[in-house]
């Protein structure tokens, strides 16, 4: 190894070949090969062409075929394989460093012809003895490095304790080792020439020997470092350094500080070579002084990209990328920490480079260059990522994209997608509109993801190019430039390029057009698209794409705010065409059916959107809700028809939204005018400026016309509100006739029911008025006396019946005050009222008699808060007439229906409002005949609580005089039943005497002439056991009961004489 080598020693290309075994000399980095013939980059000794790096990358065994005897000469030194390492790593490097003075020293000596022989061998035993060295330790750290557990507390050997410090160990060395030879950049000048003698053998200074070296050194580092990363799957610390943040060193930290020197070291190569040629023969000027730097740039580019793959670490381009743009920093600070020199033209020279640097990825692991027609997808990413960068800084040219699209027009077909990267890098996934749209919206996007390379193809970059481009140009030139670009992207779309199509070609020609939509002209785009696809024959593949792309036009002119009406007919015209197949589509089917609801359910979520997402509707949104949903609705099984519900109801949703706002908007405008502003003012009513709800409004203007109405003293002003208000509503009955009909919301029958119900009752002194009141009847028979409800077998809808019950109150209230007030005494009026009570106290009486159900009754609530006024006791007497009429008839052994209810009722009629006398005598006879003819216990009880209630009302009511009218009632009720119930009679007035004995003390006379004409009627002579009760009665009536109880005992006496 100390003699000058006559040749080099070269490797095969193929790893998997039987390698001798004989010691082969390590790779290095060499110029000294013969490229004449121009087919060959690289020396056989090299990094490349040996197989060396891709070894690296595959994790193999550097050298199979070196350092397997037991020792090993390093340095001129027998060391011992295995444990050399280990044992003397910082002697090594020691002598490494020696090594390396001594080249230095060879290199201040004067070169001259004579002595360039010697100078010559000397250097190169020197740089293989360092080569050596460094492959040496690559080769140990694959075969012999041991991983230790570093928790365990078992005692080791010496040697092992030794072992596990040699990772940090060599950190520290390498370390050291890069700060003793500094940066490539300050090496002095080298001439790459070569002496030749007599022999024609190529004689190198010891200056070229020397930079070779360092370019071996800074690679071989990387390496090892590398390496040592592989092998311990783990950070490795330094004992003896710091980075420059004032962190611990690591192999990973190293590696990645060394890697930027090393690229900052190259890219000031580069521009000591920039700065010396003009602009116009740059591109003629390689950067590289000789073939190893260029082989340093190749192993770079291969390396960190494949670290990237597999770690966190950034690739080769996002390395370059972050230097280049120091050059454009404008602080001194901020470029302080990256060692670049500022060139005269820092965007010429990141240009320079980048061209240069782009064509080096043409070579593979082996140094030989890719000699396919095509490009590779990734590298197209790059390239085209670094165009896009570009046309940031540029002004805009249209060559760009007309180039780039002669390449992609041929290739739309092609998925651009790479093997290795993630399903998010894949293209050719059909996508929604929405997320069709959501990725034009990101090509167009000024600021661009920096790992774009990963996350788009190389088609989606170009997309991005073309809307900058031409975003660009339009805005600085006008629409030329786009005429331009639309003539050479439509002239390729034609019917056989259609028919040529496959489902991802027609992915990205949405895309495309799409695109080209969103920065231009959208109307024009979506027409051709349109004409082109008519060109094609849909299969069932194809078919849900190609409705994608045309919802996604739909949405993107509801985005822009732009009719809709063309594309909106033809687009629900084809979804009646499927709706009708998919109604007559047969069960079995389901192939066929599943294509046809994948379109259906395409047009219903894009349609939702419109809708949703619209600014304002339009008569055009209508053409898109045609009757393709009668027919849908008809086919759909129960999930089906979940989502079409669904959708009705959102987009329903929408429409009742745009009502609302609009009806807003013309309650406002109403609430301006100054004939509503003077009837607020007149009826101090609060007065709304800005209404925003306009039910609250409505309720509002009902009550302030009928207050001023009521304001208003001659008759001449009144005749002239009537007439106004009459116009006011209009033929009002037309308009909420389309609410009451049987398939109706119940939100709309509310609604009408109690606005119609305010009207009533906030009008009713407007509808006492003849002239109102033939409006009043209509609305009476139309709402609460309509056909369906006089007929009593028939039950009322249950919305209806929901509406009338919450609004009742409203129209009873009305009601009783226009009969009141009527000018025209009317007995129909009467006996329109008499009507609805009758009607409606039996349908919302519960079916059972819970006191709190009854409470909550409609005809109840009229008469709650408002008993007291005089127009209310008419409505009073209605209810107790109707009671008596409809449900104390007794007939024969058949009870009145639901007499427990009923009697809840009158309960709650008597306890809640000021219940008149004469009322009561109406309804006291039913209640007393409850408590005779009825054993049901129920009955009883509520007949017993009414009878308690009706006697202390009369107390309260004459002023604790027993009220004639109540003496009257029951003397009737003593000669009705006297004869046959004698008994209960009895055990009723007793619980009377309890609370007004007075009551049944002038019932004493009847009772003793109704006990007389029983006995006398049977013939039996003295009724003992009913004598024992009327005593029993008379002993709670004080004096009076105790003078008769004599009386009846002196008669006994009489008769006996």
């Amino acid at each position: 190894m100390d003699n000058c080598p006559p040749a080099s020693t070269f490797l095969t290309d193929s790893l998997e070949l039987e390698l001798e075994t004989e010691w082969c000399s390590p790779p290095c980095f060499s110029c000294d090969f013969d490229n004449r013939g121009g087919g060959k980059h690289f020396s056989g000794e090299s990094y490349l062409s040996s197989g060396a790096l891709k070894r690296v990358i595959l994790n193999l065994d550097p050298l199979p075929t070196n350092f397997e005897e037991d020792t090993v000469e390093i340095f001129g030194i027998q060391w011992v394989t295995e444990t050399a390492l280990v044992n003397s790593s910082r002697v090594l490097f020691h002598l490494f460093r020696q090594q390396l003075y001594n080249l230095e020293t060879l290199v201040q000596a004067s070169c001259d012809f004579g002595k360039i022989s010697t100078l010559h061998c000397k250097a190169h035993n020197i740089r293989q003895n360092c080569i050596t060295f460094l492959h040496y330790v690559k080769v140990f750290i694959f075969r012999s490095l041991q991983v230790h557990n570093a928790e365990s507390h078992v005692p080791v050997h010496p040697y092992e304790t030794l072992e596990a410090q040699l990772p940090s160990v060599l950190v520290d060395e390498l370390h050291g080792l890069l700060m003793y030879i500094g940066h490539l950049s300050e090496l002095p000048t080298t001439n790459t020439g070569a002496f030749v003698n007599q022999n024609q053998t190529k004689l190198y200074p010891p200056s070229w020997h020397l930079l070779h070296l360092h370019l071996d050194i800074h690679w071989l580092v990387l390496e090892i470092l590398h390496m040592l990363g592989e092998k311990l799957k783990q950070v490795v610390y330094s004992h003896q350094f710091m980075n420059l943040a004032g962190d611990n060193l690591t192999n990973v930290s190293l590696f990645e500080e060394h890697c930027e020197n090393l690229l900052c070291d190259l890219i000031n190569l580069s521009l000591n070579r920039y700065d010396k040629v003009r602009p116009s023969e740059a591109l003629m000027s390689h950067h590289c002084s000789c073939p190893c730097i260029k082989e340093l740039w190749v192993l770079l580019i291969h390396l960190l990209n494949h670290r990237s793959k597999w770690s966190l670490s950034e690739s080769f381009w996002n390395w370059l990328n972050k230097l280049l743009k120091t050059l454009f920093e404008k602080s001194n600070d901020q470029r302080r920490s990256v060692l670049i020199v500022q060139p005269r033209d820092p965007l010429g020279f990141s240009w320079w480079i980048t061209t240069h640097v782009a064509s080096f990825y043409q070579f593979d692991r082996h140094g030989t260059p890719d000699e396919m027609d095509g490009i590779l997808e990734e590298q197209l990413r790059m390239y085209l990522h670094c165009c896009l960068t570009l046309c940031d800084f540029w002004e805009p040219n249209i060559a760009i994209v007309t180039i780039l699209w002669e390449y992609y027009s041929k290739n739309l077909n092609s998925s651009f997608s790479i093997s290795w990267l993630p399903l998010k890098g894949l293209t050719y996934i059909i996508k929604s509109p929405l997320s069709m749209l959501e990725m034009v919206k990101t090509c167009c996007c000024d600021k661009q993801d920096h790992d774009l390379c990963k996350s788009s193809s190389s088609y989606t970059i170009f997309l991005c190019i073309l809307a900058k481009v031409v975003k660009k140009a339009m805005k600085n030139n006008g629409p030329h430039p786009w005429k331009q670009v639309k003539g050479r992207i439509y002239s390729k779309f034609h019917q056989k390029r259609m028919e040529e199509l496959t489902e991802v070609g027609l992915q990205n020609f949405f895309s495309l057009f799409l695109l080209l939509a969103a920065v231009a002209e959208v109307e024009d785009v979506a027409s051709h698209v349109l004409g082109l696809l008519d060109f094609l024959k849909p299969t069932f593949k194809t078919s849900p794409l190609i409705w994608n792309g045309q919802m996604a036009f739909l949405l993107m002119y509801t985005q822009k705010n732009l009719d809709i009406g063309v594309l909106a007919e033809k687009f629900s015209n084809a979804f009646r065409e499927k709706a009708k197949e998919f109604l007559v589509s047969k069960n079995d089917e389901m192939g066929q059916r599943q294509t046809l609801w994948t379109l259906l359910s395409i047009y219903m979520d894009s349609v939702q959107e419109v809708f949703e997402t619209s600014h304002c509707l339009h008569p055009s949104h209508e053409k898109l809700l045609n009757d393709g949903f009668s027919m849908l609705l008809r086919a759909c099984q129960e999930s089906e028809l979940r989502t079409v519900l669904n959708f009705l109801q959102a987009v329903l949703a929408r429409i009742r939204y745009d009502y609302m706002e609009q009806l807003t908007e013309l309650t406002r405008l109403l609430f301006k005018l100054s004939e509503v502003k003077n009837i607020f003012s007149k009826s101090q009513v609060e007065y709304l400026p800005i209404p925003e709800d306009p039910k609250k409004a409505l309720v509002l203007f009902f009550e302030a016309v009928g207050i001023t109405y009521g304001n208003l003293q001659t008759f001449s002003d009144k005749s002239a509100m009537v007439t106004k208000s009459l116009e006011y509503l209009g033929e009002i009955l037309k308009y909420i006739k389309p609410y009451l009909g049987k398939k109706v919301s119940s939100a709309g029958l509310h609604l009408t029911y109690t606005m119609m119900g305010i009207l009533v009752k906030s009008w009713a002194l407007i509808f006492a008025t003849s002239k109102a009141q033939k409006l009043l009847f209509r609305i009476i028979d139309c709402l609460l006396l309509p056909h369906t409800v006089l007929q009593q077998e028939k039950e009322l809808p249950a919305p209806m019946l929901t509406a009338i019950q919450k609004s009742l109150p409203l129209y009873l209230q009305g009601m009783c005050v226009v009969c009141c007030q009527s000018q025209n005494p009317n007995a129909y009026l009467n006996q329109l009222l008499g009507n609805v009570t009758e009607q409606y106290i039996g349908r919302f009486l519960p079916a059972s008699a819970h006191v709190l159900g009854v409470g909550q009754h409609p005809v109840l609530l009229a008469l709650k808060n408002s008993a007291s006024v005089p127009p209310m006791s008419l409505l009073k007497k209605c209810i107790v007439h109707v009671i008596r009429k409809s449900y104390f008839e007794f007939k024969g052994s058949l009870l009145p229906p639901r007499l427990a209810s009923i009697l809840a009722f009158i309960l709650q009629l008597v306890k809640e409002t000021n219940t008149d006398v004469s009322e009561i005598e109406l309804l006291l006879p039913g209640v007393l005949k409850c408590l005779v003819l009825v054993s049901e216990p129920q009955v009883k009880r509520l007949a017993t609580e009414n009878l308690q209630c009706m006697v202390k009302a009369c107390q309260v009511g004459s002023g604790g005089e027993p009220a004639a009218q109540l003496t009257s009632v029951f003397r009737q009720f003593i000669e009705d039943y006297g004869m046959g119930y004698d008994y209960q009679i009895y055990s009723i007035l007793e619980a009377v005497a309890a609370l007004d004995p007075q009551v049944v003390i002038h019932l004493v006379p009847a009772l003793t002439q109704a006990l007389k004409n029983s006995e006398r009627k049977w013939g039996l002579g003295r009724n003992t056991a009913q004598r024992e009760a009327y005593s029993k009665l008379l002993s709670q009536l004080g004096q009076v009961g105790q003078d008769e109880i004599q009386n009846l005992q002196n008669d006994h006496v009489e008769s006996i004489l």
